[in-house]
């Protein structure tokens, strides 16, 4: 009967022991850091940078360098190409270009009035040409990756 008794009370003991052993789990999730899995993919950490913005220290300043470099840019190449109408247009068209994740920048969408489109045919294959003939840049970062990233701009079309 002893020897009954010592392993019941060895066995109670035993599972009740158990409770010690297990690991808790609100202190090792208490160690853990809470990440930040939330991500904007509207936004970027640094805006895509041509190589005369390089020298901006601030992300705002580089994406104003951006903008005004490849508006400079896209006007120099539009001014060059040789485009004749028949009367005169001043109108706005709306453009989109997407910068790869390796920095090169190609036309996605062209909406241009109906007066741009007949008296300039050939306008989305100009800007087509002045968008690739763009220098190469720095792709935008976000986290740390470079990613594409696509902007919308005018183009205002004046001829005389």
């Amino acid at each position: 009967m002893l020897k009954r008794t010592v392993s019941f009370l060895f066995f109670i003991l035993l599972f009740t022991s158990c409770e010690y052993f297990s690991s808790n789990s609100t202190s090792s999730k208490s160690n853990l850091e809470v990440v930040n899995t939330v991500i904007d993919f509207t936004k970027v950490d640094t805006y895509p940078i041509f190589s005369d913005c390089e020298n901006f220290a601030e992300n705002d300043n580089q994406k104003e360098c951006f903008q005004n470099t490849l508006t400079q840019k896209l006007s120099e190449s539009l001014n060059k190409a040789d485009i004749k109408v028949q009367e005169a247009v001043n109108d706005t068209a709306w453009i989109d270009i997407l910068i790869d994740n390796t920095g090169r920048a190609s036309l996605v969408n062209v909406n241009s009035t109906n007066a741009i489109d007949e008296q300039i045919p050939d306008f989305k294959e100009i800007l087509k040409v002045s968008i690739q003939r763009l220098p190469s840049m720095k792709p935008a970062v976000k986290r740390g990756i470079f990613v594409k990233s696509q902007y919308r701009m005018a183009v205002e079309v004046k001829t005389i």
